[in-house]
């Protein structure tokens, strides 16, 4: 097929579908495939049906193939692909320029014929989350360091000086190229006190904030966790390696909001100290189909 794909579970074992790994696809189905349900409603007399909304659903990623018979090729599938054990499958593709994954649900383990030379294989996998996500992630910091030495220079024992300085940059642009809406998670850390941090899309006003349920004191070298990622939102404070869940703690009107494609205009503040969080965004762009 001119691709490989990688099967990687959650345990870190692996294993490759390709022709250098002898492990060979035939069919891989329904990576293109996204099933739309529309809400719709008719009235007498009407013509048709108004469609008032509609839902993407999760999809089933079929892979069928097979591989001249090895007892350890056949032992490594089954001890991989196992039941109740959620992975991440990698699609690559050279000639397309495409390398993408989505994390994935064995629907079966792999169901393997017994011939003698060449076995078949047949694995399903359900996509709860039906889109696929670039393997390159997108790493946006809110700080950026301003070069102070070049030669040639001249060296004092009585003055003081730097090689760069750090400027903070609250707002910045973040231009993105994929086709649907993804998530992103900010990782603040403190460097001084800080009070109730808060991020900000000035496009849509959406935000993320503290102080209106319970403040939120970050001590030097505590990082806050935001994730707004689809079926993965999560706000998370790290205080001494100890993770704790302040979910609860966002205001009121506060909205896991996401990136959109094209121009997207992000802020952060603080009501104290907002110089001394070292930020950063990641994220990774999602594609309707490959």
């Amino acid at each position: 097929m001119g691709v490989t794909v990688i099967y990687t579970n959650s345990l870190g074992k692996s294993v490759e579908f390709s022709e250098a790994s002898g492990i060979r696809l035939t069919t891989l189905d329904g990576i293109s495939k996204n099933e739309i349900t529309l809400s719709e409603s008719s009235v007498s007399n009407q013509i048709g049906t108004t469609v008032s909304g509609a839902s993407i659903e999760p999809k089933d990623i079929t892979l069928e193939g097979r591989f001249k018979y090895n007892a350890d090729t056949r032992k490594k599938l089954l001890a991989v692909i196992l039941p109740g054990v959620s992975a991440t499958l990698r699609y690559i593709n050279t000639r397309a320029g495409v390398d993408v994954y989505w994390k994935v649900e064995p629907k079966t383990t792999p169901i393997i014929t017994l011939n003698e030379t060449w076995q078949k294989f047949q694995i399903v996998l359900r996509a709860p989350f039906p889109y696929a996500r670039r393997a390159k992630e997108t790493k946006v910091t809110f700080q950026r360091l301003r070069s102070l030495f070049k030669f040639p220079r001249s060296f004092s024992n009585t003055e003081p000086w730097k090689i760069s300085e750090k400027i903070l940059s609250p707002l910045v642009t973040v231009d993105y190229n994929g086709s649907i809406n993804t998530g992103f998670l900010l990782t603040m850390k403190a460097e001084a006190r800080v009070k109730n941090p808060k991020i900000l899309n000035v496009f849509t006003q959406e935000h993320i904030s503290f102080g209106q349920v319970a403040d939120l004191e970050m001590n030097i070298g505590d990082v806050l966790e935001i994730s707004t990622f689809a079926n993965e939102q999560y706000c998370h404070l790290i205080r001494n390696g100890e993770v704790e869940n302040i979910f609860w703690m966002t205001d009121y009107d506060s909205e896991f909001f996401q990136i959109q494609p094209g121009e997207n205009v992000l802020k952060y503040t603080a009501e104290e100290n907002p110089g001394s969080l070292d930020a950063l965004l990641r994220f990774e762009e999602v594609l309707a189909g490959v």
